[in-house]
Parts: C-alpha cells; sequence; structure tokens
C-alpha cells in the first residue's frame, strides 16, 4: 500500500480563501493509491510500453511491486534481445561486467557466472555468443536476463572449422562474428569467421549440427570485415564495400545486394568497409558503410589524382615513412537497398557519431554522450596497432590522432597461445578511449 501526502502550508486556504481553522479545504489531505491492485490489463499496457523502451526497466518493474511480479512473465521466458547494450570490458577478473546502453547512457554491473565455465567470442543483437571451456558447446547468452540458449556443438566432422573453433591453430588471429536472421522460426543462428579458416556456419535451436554455407561467391574472392542485421535480415560487407545478405531460407546461400566496386586480390590491408547498423531513431535511413582507404596505392595514377583533387580535402595526409601510404582516405555512405546502391554521405547530424571497427560498429548520440564529439568517425584500432587516424570529423573534414596505447603480450597458453592486446597508456581511461577498444580490440579494453 503507497501513501501520499499533500499539504497546504499556507495561512489562508488556496482554494476558498478563508481562515477559519474549520475549512476542510486548509485540512491535512490524505490519498490513498493502491498500486499493487492495479488491474491486470493496465499492467500489460505498462509492460508493453517499457519493453518497448528497455528490458531492464522491466526488471525494476518487477521488483517494484510483489503483486506485478505475480501477473507478468519472467524475464527469462522472454524473447527479447538487449540490442542496445554492449559490454564495456571482458579482459577483467571475475565474472562481474560492466554494460553500457548505446541508446541511453544508463550503465550497470552484471554477475555472469557462466564465464567461470565459457569464454565471450563474440556478440550480436546484445546477446553473447559463447564458448564452454571444456566442451566447446556454442551458447547464447542474454547478459540481463541470465536466458541461456543451447546451439548444436561444433563437432569433428566440421574439419578444419572445428580445429578453428577449439582454438588448437595457435599464434593464428582469427575474428569471429555472429548474426541472427528471423528468416526461420525459431530464428537462426549465424557463424562467421575470417582468419587463416574463414567460414559461414548456421543454426538454430533445435538443430542436431551446424550447417556450412556453399556458394560460388565464397571461392576466395569475397572477403568480408564487417556484419550486420536489419530488419530480421544479416548483411556483411567486404573490403571493397560491397554488400552481400546471408539468406538462410529454404535455399541457403549469400545474396548480392550491392556490387558497385569491383573485387581485388590486391586490396588486403589497403581498403577495409565497416557496417554499420541503422540508429534507432534514424532506421529508415538505413545502415551506413564506412570506408577507409588506408593508402592511395592500388588505384590507378588517375583514380589517384581524382581523390586527391576531391572538394573539401576530402584525401587526408599521415606522417608514415612509408611513401605509398601517406595519403588517406575516409568515405561515409549510406546503403539503399532498394535501389542496390551506396549514397554518399557528407554529413551524418551534429548529434550523432559513429564507432566502426574490426569486431563491432556503432553509432550513438552525442546528446545522451556530451563527452563524445558529433559528425565524427572514430575509428578502433585492429587489436595489434592502433593505426593512422584516430577522429575523423565530416563537418570541417579535421582529424585527430588515435588514441595513446601501449602493447601488452600475454603469457602463452595451450589453449590460446600467446595472446597480445592494446592497453591505453594513461588512467583513468575516458568513454571514448572505452568505445573504440569496444570495437576493434577482442574483449574490449582491460579494466
Amino acid at each position: 500500500m503507497i501513501k501520499r501526502t499533500r499539504r497546504n502550508l499556507a495561512d489562508r486556504c488556496l482554494v476558498c480563501g478563508g481562515d477559519q481553522p474549520s475549512c476542510k479545504c486548509n485540512q491535512e489531505e490524505d490519498e490513498w493509491r493502491d498500486w499493487s491492485s492495479l488491474p491486470s490489463v493496465l499492467v500489460d499496457d505498462i509492460v508493453v510500453r517499457v519493453l518497448r523502451y528497455d528490458v531492464t526497466d522491466y526488471i525494476r518493474l518487477r521488483v517494484a511491486c510483489k503483486e506485478w511480479r505475480k501477473c507478468t512473465a519472467n524475464p527469462r521466458d522472454l524473447d527479447i534481445c538487449p540490442r542496445h547494450w554492449t559490454m564495456l570490458s571482458n579482459n577483467t577478473d571475475g565474472v562481474r561486467r560492466r554494460f553500457l546502453n548505446l541508446s541511453t547512457g544508463a550503465c550497470v554491473h552484471v554477475d555472469l557466472q557462466e564465464l567461470s565455465t565459457h569464454q565471450v567470442e563474440a556478440s550480436t543483437e546484445g546477446l553473447l555468443l559463447l564458448c564452454d571451456k571444456a566442451s566447446h558447446a556454442v551458447r547464447l547468452l542474454n547478459p540481463l536476463t541470465g536466458t541461456l540458449t543451447d546451439l548444436p556443438p561444433i563437432t569433428v566432422e566440421l574439419g578444419q572449422v572445428h580445429t578453428a573453433w577449439t582454438e588448437q591453430l595457435l599464434f593464428i588471429p582469427r575474428i569471429l562474428y555472429a548474426g541472427i536472421s528471423e528468416e526461420t522460426s525459431p530464428a537462426t543462428v549465424v557463424l562467421m569467421m575470417r582468419g587463416v579458416v574463414s567460414f559461414i556456419a548456421y543454426a538454430k535451436p533445435g538443430d542436431t549440427q551446424w550447417a556450412l554455407l556453399s556458394d560460388c561467391l565464397l571461392d576466395g574472392r569475397i572477403r568480408y570485415t564487417s556484419v550486420s542485421t536489419l530488419q530480421g535480415r544479416v548483411y556483411l560487407a567486404t573490403y571493397e564495400g560491397n554488400i552481400l545478405q546471408v539468406r538462410v531460407g529454404p535455399e541457403p546461400r549469400l545474396v548480392p545486394v550491392v556490387m558497385d566496386q569491383p573485387f581485388k586480390e590486391s586490396i588486403d590491408g589497403k581498403v577495409i568497409s565497416y557496417l554499420v547498423p541503422a540508429d534507432d531513431h534514424q532506421r529508415h535511413q538505413g545502415m551506413l558503410v564506412v570506408r577507409h582507404y588506408r593508402s592511395l596505392d592500388h588505384l590507378s595514377l588517375a583514380e589517384r589524382r581524382k581523390m586527391k583533387r576531391r572538394k573539401k580535402m576530402d584525401a587526408i595526409r599521415v606522417e608514415t615513412d612509408y611513401r605509398p601510404d601517406r595519403w588517406h582516405l575516409i568515405q561515409v555512405l549510406q546503403v539503399d537497398l532498394a535501389g542496390e546502391r551506396l549514397v554518399p554521405v557528407e554529413d551524418i547530424g551534429r548529434h550523432r557519431a559513429l564507432f566502426v571497427g574490426e569486431l563491432a560498429c556503432f553509432s550513438l548520440s552525442t546528446e545522451r554522450f556530451p563527452s563524445v564529439a558529433g559528425n565524427a568517425v572514430y575509428i578502433g584500432p585492429d587489436g595489434y596497432s592502433a593505426g593512422k587516424i584516430g577522429v575523423r570529423y565530416l563537418g570541417d573534414k579535421t582529424t585527430d590522432p588515435p588514441f595513446q596505447f601501449v602493447r601488452e603480450e600475454s603469457a602463452c597458453t595451450r589453449s590460446h597461445g600467446r595472446v597480445r592486446r592494446l592497453v591505453p597508456i594513461a588512467r583513468p581511461c575516458t568513454l571514448q578511449e572505452y568505445l573504440v577498444c569496444c570495437a576493434g580490440i577482442k574483449g574490449g579494453m582491460k579494466d
């Protein structure tokens, strides 16, 4: 039972103007509200509104009132992805992890007991893709509700895929991506690995084994660098900036969506494209591609001259001893799925910032995060080097150098080999440093 009291502290009644002590308007008024007895219809309406905003508010709603908890579903039974939430760091001891809501700025600490027996391999839609340290089983964890979903194991029948998944290839870096496709029911989890062994596998809860995507496009010409989901579909970007959809329907295959760049064997490391998910407040505008030319040397002489002469000085000169890598270029393009094209974008808005890296790409509102510069692209490190450019400001075409990091190397272990990572050179760290590490370093920053 909740009691709300109103007091009129004026000498005279503000309602009737009288000064009689017996005036009922001037007496203490007690008003009772039995919030625990709200009709279930109203509680259901509140739940719908709260879940539309954030699952953590739904959890708080159930904690606030015993009766509300009785008439609402356990969060573990809800099929909700905490897509706004990202884990700031997984490089820490214990099982407590810090999560940040990129939409609201809220921050929570969560004890994930599963991390005592699992390691985090990737994330998608706010869910964590886990690998069992003992059995190498695959599971999906909702870190906010604790829901754990079992997926088929990756068995030895999958050959090199099993070898790569169980990390028996020491000293060889690998990058894992995950996506959730709602083309099937239940939804299908798509697992993509890039490294010495590259593959795309897919499975859904209840399947007995993973299936490998066999497609003529996977003949070595397609090399992907970034993965995103939009409206229940999984998309990937190639180094050049072409967009393909991973279709897991009746005929699983890669479907070209935007193919406006030729495939070049010589671009490895010279061009990398990042696929940024649609902003929640501008979902009608779709995904963005950030294409970073780390060198113009692979282009023809005419193409290089054109790049350097672009208006507003789009070409960026960086300090390096290697002459061909002195000129960089960063382009932002809108993905037009209907028109099957990429549309150049000169301005993403003064209240929006992009964070891109080989592990994750996301955008956020600088109104929620005032310390982050708006209309800017933050480039994450690649885990081994911080690159040459830290921030690209789209408004005045200026750049900032990368954040200062030092290289840290762990002891060699049988299961992981020797792990190398970058850590900030100074503490305490800024929010920008945490976010660029989330984008570019596996496990984020070391807390």
